[in-house]
């Protein structure tokens, strides 16, 4: 059931269509972080054992060494897509779907009748500053002029993060030409960017289409989940819908699953059996 005392206020509502973010503070209790920073942990350090990209989606950087740019270097993790698979998937990680005021906070912008889209985290690498490009989640041209999108996109944080930036409004327009001229291969500060701070348990939501950038020093402690809620009427790829019912049956998940998380896979899985466009979530090794 969700609760409308925890629904986003009209203000957050508002900087959700108008800026193309939001965040929602102490969406995780104290009290309830570290059963998700030790379950974080087991899965970064199985992700760092078996470093192939392809088997968890990997995220990966190439440690680049300042005084010898051409020196060949090891490749680092600093996020993976694949929560569900076998080989890392905690209970915490779909506890965290039980969330009521997370929940209440997404319905607040999307509507009560919500699936799971994806589970994935994101972390600072060990041995080399994580300072990724900006870009658009999709195609630099693609913009919604009205703010509006069927499905959010989620950062929660475990410790303090800081790492996310952003230019608000851009998700609503054509991108300026200085923009242009980062997208996909710059790292410099834009004009009116916003350092999005995060304090333990928070989660920012965003708009995919937003134009942002993530920027972590070695040094920092970042752990964030990185999820995905839609709407039930939004189309999936068949090859992602197969791919997640295949391991949530393997481990048998709908029968240990409470209610709320169980009914977000339940509204995803009828979607089984019709044709969409596998482009727009390909099962694919993740690409810069």
């Amino acid at each position: 059931m969700i609760s409308k005392e925890l629904m986003l206020s009209k203000e957050q509502v508002e900087q959700w269509y108008e800026e193309g973010y939001c965040i929602v503070r102490e969406v995780i209790p104290q009290e309830e972080l570290p059963k998700y920073r030790e379950a974080f942990e087991r899965m970064v350090t199985k992700v760092r054992a078996n470093p192939s990209r392809e088997r968890y989606n990997t995220r990966l950087v190439k440690a680049i060494d300042k005084q010898n740019p051409d020196a060949i270097s090891e490749l680092e993790s600093w996020g993976c897509d694949f929560l569900l698979h076998p080989d890392l998937y905690e209970p915490a990680f779909t506890d965290y779907l039980n969330n009521e005021k997370l929940l209440s906070a997404l319905s607040s912008i999307l509507g009560d009748d919500l699936r799971v889209s994806g589970l994935k985290a994101l972390w600072s690498p060990e041995g080399v500053d994580y300072d990724l490009f900006w870009h658009r989640d999709g195609l630099k041209e693609i913009y919604s002029e009205d703010g509006s999108q069927r499905h959010v996109q989620f950062n929660t944080a475990l410790y303090r993060d800081d790492s996310f930036r952003l230019v608000p409004g851009s998700h609503r327009r054509p991108l300026t030409e200085t923009e242009l001229a980062q997208v996909r291969k710059g790292v410099a500060d834009l004009p009116g960017q916003k350092i999005c701070v995060l304090e333990p348990g928070d989660a920012l939501f965003m708009h995919s289409m937003v134009l942002h950038r993530g920027k972590a020093p070695r040094t920092d402690m970042r752990r964030t989940f990185h999820y995905i809620l839609a709407q039930t009427s939004l189309p999936v790829g068949t090859k992602l819908l197969n791919q997640y019912k295949g391991w949530y049956e393997e481990q048998r998940l709908g029968e240990k699953l409470a209610p709320a998380a169980k009914k977000l896979f339940d509204n995803f899985f009828q979607w089984e059996g019709r044709t969409e466009n596998d482009d727009w979530y390909p099962n694919l090794p993740y690409k810069e």
